[in-house]
């Protein structure tokens, strides 16, 4: 792993050369394939994550099996530290839906870093505070706003962090399936579908080899 990936993180910045050599002598690489879990909802938390490549999405199932999907997270983005730092079982799911390269600390180091740099349990805490934002806001969409609306919302959030400038818009630069967005929205694939077609028509969406880019 090299070592400047660690150092474009915001969880390390500020952190030195030495330091962060330390800190990837004891994170263990591995690589998760397509749709492949990383953990389930319920178990015993054993490691922190870190996302070199790839795409995850954080979720939870009801008791009839349906999914609602949390967050996607990507490149550079961390996971798992609730249960780590509240000392219980995982709160949600978390499955690999691109093939994905993920770096994990166990349970006992991943304490002894929070101590020895308290500066990362405060980026840590900032980073859970956007995460409550998130979900206030989900809430907040779901009680509120249609399904046309929440996707939208969607897309736009999608674009902020995964956006490339185009000529004719944001293109998300990440493959996102219908059943995920649908998951995401709190909603059908066939709705989505729908309203995708819709707003394409629109001209607030284009598809293109896949891939969504919202419009301008």
């Amino acid at each position: 792993m090299p070592i400047q990936f660690l150092k474009k993180l915001e969880l390390f910045n500020g952190l030195s050369t030495e330091e962060l050599q330390e800190i990837k002598a004891i994170m263990q690489e591995k690589n998760y394939a397509k749709n492949e879990m990383i953990f389930m909802e319920g178990a015993e938390a054993n490691n922190f994550y870190i996302i070199l490549t790839g795409l995850v999405k954080v979720f939870k199932t009801d008791e009839q099996g349906r999914e609602k999907t949390l967050s996607l997270l990507g490149n550079k983005d961390f996971f798992g530290e609730m249960a780590l730092l509240d000392n219980n079982s995982r709160s949600a799911s978390v499955q690999a839906i691109d093939e994905s390269k993920i770096f994990k600390i166990s349970r006992k180091k991943f304490k002894r870093l929070v101590t020895e740099y308290p500066e990362i349990s405060l980026k840590i805490i900032a980073t859970l505070s956007q995460r409550l934002r998130n979900s206030n806001q989900q809430i907040q969409n779901l009680t509120f706003k249609q399904v046309k609306g929440r996707l939208l919302d969607s897309l736009k959030q999608l674009a902020d962090k995964y956006g490339v400038e185009q000529e004719n818009g944001i293109l998300i630069n990440k493959k996102i399936t219908h059943q995920e967005l649908a998951n995401l929205v709190g909603t059908t694939r066939a709705t989505i579908t729908k309203l995708l077609g819709e707003l394409i028509e629109e001209d607030k969406v284009e598809i293109k080899n896949r891939y969504l880019i919202l419009k301008k």
